[in-house]
């Protein structure tokens, strides 16, 4: 569990152990945990707040414009140069999700043409709030930094920042002069309802916790469009595990999708690999 000789004998001096073992001063790792944690959390209420007024297939297709923002976003922030390669390996991406989402079922085309400005308009936010996350996560810690250790502390920091924020939040909900924005405190009343959300809660633990590697010992962009490759992962897995079948569209669709990935990598110059990058302790 421990490292270094000093860290076993520590004690319950856990901030000097990860102060020891990161990079950039603990202070400073506070400081951009907490704004992190700001982003990531207003990200995810206007996802869930169009939920309820759109369509998940609707919002995913809505959603998966993220790498748009960004790329526009590492263009200004992180100097990136525009490409020509990299924004064709981007919408052809784009254009592969929104295809299997809209045909993966007849009914889901009629979803999201009737998809309504207001709720396609918060999720377009959520997906610039997670574009502008993701850059920002890069730009905080800079580009040099590959550091393991200093990128777990920093996640699990973000986390711990976002669970006070969550109930100030939660709160403020509940007892909002605006009916609009009023949402009543709740839990799961069935067993699978439990179980579904406790899975949920063990899967974004582990999603967080290789993001920020993924931003920083590759790139914002190359991340955010390597993400929607778990579409036709999930299409795949789908077809195993319970025989499903789909429709030429969405074959062609993951195919666009693999190949928008395969263009983007194709365009991208390879990274320096972290000298510690195996190093996950």
């Amino acid at each position: 569990m421990f490292g270094e000789i000093e860290d076993r004998y520590a004690g319950l001096d856990v901030i000097g152990i990860l102060t020891r073992h990161s990079v950039i001063p603990f202070d400073k790792l506070c400081r951009i945990s907490a704004w992190l944690s700001l982003f990531y959390l207003l990200a995810d209420y206007f996802w869930y707040a169009a939920l309820t007024n759109v369509s998940v297939a609707a919002g995913t297709a809505i959603f998966n414009c993220s790498p748009l923002f960004v790329y526009c976003f590492s263009i200004c922030f992180l100097h990136e140069r525009p490409s020509f390669g990299k924004i064709c390996g981007v919408f052809t991406s784009f254009v592969g999700v929104t295809m299997v989402v809209m045909f993966q079922d007849g009914s889901d085309v009629d979803a999201i043409a009737g998809t309504g400005l207001l709720a396609g308009l918060l999720v377009v936010i959520s997906a610039a709030l997670y574009g502008g996350y993701e850059v920002a996560l890069r730009l905080a810690v800079g580009e040099d930094i590959t550091d393991t250790s200093t990128l777990l502390t920093m996640t699990g920091l973000t986390g711990l920042f976002t669970v006070p924020l969550w109930l100030v939040g939660s709160f403020a909900l509940v007892y909002s002069p605006f009916s609009s924005l009023q949402e009543p405190l709740g839990f799961p009343v069935t067993g699978n309802g439990v179980f579904l959300l406790l899975l949920s809660g063990v899967m974004a633990v582990v999603f967080n916790v290789f993001l920020p590697l993924s931003l920083c010992w590759t790139s914002p962009l190359e991340t955010s469009v390597g993400v929607m490759l778990t579409i036709p992962l999930s299409g795949v897995i789908d077809t195993l595990f319970h025989g499903t079948s789909f429709s030429w569209e969405c074959i062609v669709g993951s195919a666009l999708v693999m190949g928008g990935f395969g263009i983007l990598e194709y365009c991208t110059s390879p990274p320096e690999v972290p000298d510690n990058h195996g190093d996950l302790v």
